[in-house]
């Protein structure tokens, strides 16, 4: 397995969320274990008060999804349950690893938006790792 995408890398990503949850409460994550990405949210990852969850299973279908301008993939566990997902990665060329087929493995932790988010408050999963294999 290739990790392709680490969100400790994802700077942009991190200091977004980071600013709306320090400038509003209508945007951002719900700062339960610290703001995201600071030392803080990170240690409650290590010390295991914030869960990761960890799928593992086939990318199934590899599509641009939304109004065909946001790249997703489909990722089956063996069970047969499917769940879509943001293509990330941390370079082009880790990019194009996304094929159907392939093994996966996807790290992610749980987090709610702002309780007065267009959403009240629900729980989103947040992508910390992917892991693809690196031959179909």
């Amino acid at each position: 397995m290739r990790t392709v995408y680490q969100f400790k890398h994802n700077k942009r990503q991190i200091a977004a969320i980071q600013n709306a949850t320090r400038t509003t409460e209508e945007f951002g994550i719900e700062p339960t274990h610290g703001v995201v990405g600071t030392d803080e949210w990170w240690s409650n990852i290590q010390s295991g008060r914030l869960l990761v969850h960890t799928l593992r299973g086939l990318i199934s279908r590899v599509y641009m999804g939304s109004m065909r301008d946001w790249p997703e993939f489909s990722l089956t566990v063996p069970t047969g349950e499917t769940t879509n997902w943001t293509r990330e990665a941390d370079s082009d060329e880790l990019f194009q690893m996304y094929v159907e087929g392939r093994a996966i493995e996807l790290d992610y932790v749980l987090q709610n938006h702002r309780k007065k988010s267009w959403d009240k408050g629900s729980q989103t999963k947040m992508v910390l790792a992917i892991r693809i294999e690196e031959d179909a």
